[in-house]
């Protein structure tokens, strides 16, 4: 039985769907991206056919264009799943609380924006999560999120940014 399915959300294109209940804490994908080609930001806008919706900020200021099944989670203000970092290329995601079958999974964009996306293309843009937690905007600047929601996900960063920003978050 797969785990997940891609399907239509109602506003938010395609997303990615738990085809199995998970409990808290339980892994719910991996990812590497490192095996993937990485492009520049200027690389990407010449270039027409490196515009997308799925594409991921690797660190150096490089990009990859991912269609890993990951890249139909959408973002939410409250998600169902967080990601540790072992690398800015290497990921896992795990379940924050029980998800049921059925359910979106969804995690907070803003919660691994680091390392100055704002400054190298995207600085925020609408969100339309629905959640009743909702923040309005989605920032691409992990230091936008409110002190609370930094501490809270501060913990699942890799390691080389946790040394970096330590000291601007506790």
């Amino acid at each position: 039985m797969k785990k997940y399915i891609i399907k239509k959300t109602k506003t938010k294109g395609k997303g990615l769907y738990a085809n199995k209940n998970f409990k808290k804490d339980e892994l719910v994908l991996k990812v590497d991206l490192s095996r993937l080609k990485s492009f520049t930001l200027k690389q990407m806008q010449k270039d027409p056919k490196l515009q997308s919706d799925h594409c991921d900020y690797i660190g150096n200021r490089r990009f990859v264009i991912s269609y890993h099944l990951y890249s139909y989670m959408n973002h939410s203000c409250n998600p169902n799943v967080y990601i540790k970092h072992s690398s800015m290329k290497k990921m896992e995601f795990y379940a924050m609380r029980n998800i049921k079958k059925g359910e979106e999974l969804t995690y907070d964009y803003g919660a691994n924006a680091l390392e100055g996306f704002d400054k190298i293309g995207w600085e925020s843009f609408k969100c339309t999560c629905g959640s009743k937690k909702c923040r309005k905007t989605i920032y691409s600047n992990f230091f936008k999120l409110s002190k609370k929601l930094q501490k809270k996900y501060f913990k699942y960063l890799p390691q080389s940014l946790k040394r970096k920003y330590r000291g601007r978050i506790e």
